[in-house]
């Protein structure tokens, strides 16, 4: 069976996920510009989708359907480092497919912000066997994301990609 990897379709998440925290309680992340963000967003998008491919195929696992996000910070030469799971899909095989994946992109010190490497990052990867069960969890996703932010004073310091 065809597992659809996508991390990409930002438009109603992008300027939520970069949005400052409240001065004092996290270090602010200072946007160079709304669009550079988003076009930022994209290309690491499509290099994570890329890489979840070749994460498929050199582990042979085929990942279940479902929503994966992961937390990481930068090293020193601006890879992931600390990666752990936010939220699961609730199979170990798909997370460490997904983890796997995120550790091999390479542009996340890009990022057009002050200190892209002092950020915490999160990356947002949806699973789906098929277009309908993709749209379910892109909306299921998009719905937990507006919620996290709107909740969380820390997390309008995570800069996030993927969905």
């Amino acid at each position: 069976m065809k597992t659809l990897m996508t991390t990409t379709l930002a438009a109603a998440l992008s300027i939520a996920a970069f949005s400052p925290a409240i001065a004092g309680e996290q270090s602010t992340i200072v946007v160079e510009s709304e669009s550079a963000m988003q076009a930022w967003q994209k290309d690491v998008g499509r290099s994570l989708d890329r890489r979840l491919t070749t994460a498929t195929k050199q582990t042979r696992i085929d990942p279940v359907s479902g929503i994966v996000q992961l937390r990481f910070t930068l090293d020193g030469s601006g890879k992931p480092r600390d990666i752990s799971v936010l939220n699961g899909s609730g199979d170990t095989r798909t997370d460490f497919v997904a983890k796997r994946a995120v550790r091999g992109l390479t542009q996340l010190a890009d990022a057009p912000v002050a200190n892209a490497s002092e950020q915490t990052f999160q990356a947002n990867i949806v699973f789906a066997d098929d277009k309908a069960t993709y749209s379910k969890l892109a909306k299921a996703l998009a719905a937990s994301e507006n919620i996290r932010m709107a909740q969380a004073d820390s997390e309008g310091g995570v800069i996030s990609f993927g969905l």
